[in-house]
């Protein structure tokens, strides 16, 4: 049987082993998840995720056109170039750009995962995209959900138990994903504060960000714009893939790889025909 397992906050991953060769969903709704892939969405070429600032600015140093992004304690790191405020990602900024990104709690969730099989970045705008590639996956799931400074955060685990039930409604009633305690405070918590009839809920979703934690924290700095654009459901419908270090789109990668067997073929032909010569 298929298990789903979710992870309540980051740092209760003490070895990043734990995530070798496991299929590993990443979440911070607000915002790491959000940014990263509506900038992807507008064209950024591909996301290095950093767990530190210093690391961040060292990656930034050696690769040509790109942008120091991401923030700590919600505010943009002196000397960064973008923030992490999914409205700083327009088209005009970051197409074409690498985007060296360094957050308080989302990209050190995502380097959490570098051993894993397959690791997405999921939140409320591609969420759909994100439940159908847990379909397709057909095997167990590690919902990670980031928290914030190391503790619980409502929303992730929120968007964590919202992936389940709509991926258990895509299944058969023998084929259903097994949930412990967990998971099963995770659905209760979707259920209560953003499903509506079994489908999430835009303005359930955006009222329920205004009421925690972050989202209120957020809001003093003056960020509340940011919460609206978090809160709506499959608004970016794209998935972000990280692999060997890079986060990129999924399409792209698919593109790119098809275009590296096709060149490896001319090569391999042209091999072959310097041989017979």
């Amino acid at each position: 049987m298929k298990k789903i397992n979710v992870i309540l906050t980051q740092s209760l991953i003490k070895d990043d082993l734990v995530l070798k060769d496991k299929n590993v969903i990443i979440i911070d709704v607000l915002r790491a998840s959000t940014t990263m892939t509506i900038a992807l969405t507008n064209g950024a070429k591909e996301i290095i995720p950093a767990d530190n600032v210093s690391t961040a600015a060292m990656i930034a140093k050696g690769t040509g056109n790109s942008l120091l992004c991401g923030e700590r304690n919600g505010k943009v790191v002196e000397g960064f170039d973008l923030g992490n405020s999914p409205l700083e990602y327009s088209e005009e900024v970051v197409k074409d750009k690498v985007l060296v990104f360094s957050t308080t709690n989302g990209t050190s969730s995502v380097v959490k995962a570098k051993y894993a099989m397959n690791c997405v970045i999921a939140c409320f705008v591609n969420l759909s995209e994100v439940v159908n590639c847990v379909k397709l996956l057909e095997d167990d799931v590690t919902l990670i959900c980031s928290g914030k400074l190391n503790n619980f955060c409502l929303e992730d685990v929120i968007c964590a138990g919202v992936i389940i039930e709509q991926v258990n409604k895509l299944q058969t009633k023998d084929n259903k994903y097994i949930i412990g305690d967990s998971e099963f405070a995770a659905i209760e918590l979707a259920k209560s504060f953003v499903l509506e009839k079994g489908i999430p809920s835009a303005k359930k979703i955006l009222k329920m960000l205004r009421n925690t934690e972050h989202g209120k924290y957020l809001i003093s700095l003056g960020l509340n714009k940011d919460l609206s654009v978090c809160s709506k459901v499959d608004s970016y419908p794209f998935l972000p893939l990280f692999k060997d270090g890079i986060i990129k789109l999924t399409e792209k990668m698919a593109t790119e790889n098809l275009e590296k067997a096709k060149m490896k073929k001319i090569n391999l032909g042209n091999s072959e025909a310097d041989n017979s010569n």
